[in-house]
């Protein structure tokens, strides 16, 4: 019930759909902008229409982008503001990984314009420029990545390798086939591109699929709610005995970030219980004997229960079945065990 009603918001859908659509697209833009640069064509698909198509493709990134940065701005998850959008690496949430998304929407940008100015720039300056897309294009990916709170699904995953393996596939391509002249820097360049390649596997296995990604990649602590674990003083812990199996009554009320119930033991009603669910799936268990606390602690959430480890004991809040929804009665129970046991 907690996991199922604290599902992401609408504009966390527009941001991440926009996010990978921009993605698709810019490694579309990518691959026939190498298509481009190799001058050759067929009757059925004359140069021209390479272009062409290149070039609108790189105008409908820049929308999904803009639609992308929106709705990351609008979403209260992340918390992020407009100087966040532009400014790399001033953000609270994931800064690194964000900032890196700011450059690679910074060097799209300026892409774009000198393009659209292509015919007012000499030839060398917007070539020079316009190589940059081989500089976006990586940093997008690596963003995407350290950012995305669906990394770990076997689509994002999916949808990734595909678009690394065309753009690496695409430029090996145009490598080989760029005639005799300059041989070896040809080929340093093949397999340097394939050792990135295979950097990056490594540290996406390494790294944001591992348990704990979300707080080394620089989450605030108040979103991963329960960081502080173990903060409250060891002898106020104690004052929460094993062995209890209590009926609890309360409510459950929704925001756009998370959702929390608040419950009474009925049979000590000085004791309350406080169960925050987040949207990124983490939690915490509060629980409070005459309003001083004797647990702060992460939970592991479930559909119809949260888990925390408070002291010496294990604490499940067990919703009961059928309880009302968002800002409706809820009941359920808590029932204590020693951690040891």
């Amino acid at each position: 019930m907690l996991a199922a009603i604290a599902g992401p918001t609408p504009m966390w859908y527009a941001t991440r759909a926009s996010g990978e659509t921009a993605l698709v697209l810019l490694s579309a833009s990518v691959i026939l902008g190498i298509l481009t640069a190799s001058r050759q064509s067929r009757p059925d698909w004359p140069r021209f229409a390479v272009q062409s198509l290149h070039r609108n493709l790189s105008l409908l990134v820049v929308v999904f982008l803009a639609l992308h940065i929106v709705t990351s701005i609008i979403d209260p998850f992340g918390k992020l503001t407009v100087l966040d959008a532009v400014v790399p690496f001033v953000a609270t949430y994931r800064p690194l990984w964000l900032g890196l998304g700011v450059v690679s929407i910074e060097l799209l940008v300026a892409i774009t314009a000198t393009s659209l100015l292509r015919h007012h720039l000499r030839w060398r300056a917007w070539r020079a420029i316009h190589l940059l897309a081989y500089a976006s294009w990586p940093i997008a990916v690596v963003h995407g990545i350290g950012t995305g709170t669906d990394t770990k699904s076997w689509w994002a995953l999916l949808l990734v390798t595909a678009c690394v393996a065309s753009v690496v596939g695409a430029f090996a391509w145009r490598l080989i086939h760029a005639g005799p002249q300059f041989a070896w820097p040809r080929y340093g360049a093949l397999a340097i591109s394939i050792a990135t390649a295979g950097g990056l596997v490594a540290w996406v296995v390494s790294g944001p699929l591992q348990p704990g990604w979300a707080k080394s990649a620089g989450t605030p602590a108040g979103l991963l709610a329960g960081a502080r674990t173990g903060a409250t003083d060891p002898k106020t812990l104690a004052a929460l005995p094993s062995g209890l199996n209590d009926r609890l009554n309360g409510t459950l009320v929704q925001s756009p970030a998370q959702v929390t119930a608040t419950m009474t033991d009925t049979r000590d009603p000085t004791l309350r219980v406080v169960v925050t669910a987040n949207t990124d799936g983490s939690g915490t268990v509060v629980v409070s004997r005459s309003g001083v606390i004797v647990c702060n602690s992460a939970a592991t959430i479930g559909n119809t229960s949260a888990t925390a480890q408070c002291g010496a004991v294990i604490v499940t809040v067990q919703l009961s079945s059928g309880a009302g929804g968002a800002g409706g009665s809820l009941g359920g129970t808590l029932t204590t065990r020693p951690a040891t046991g």
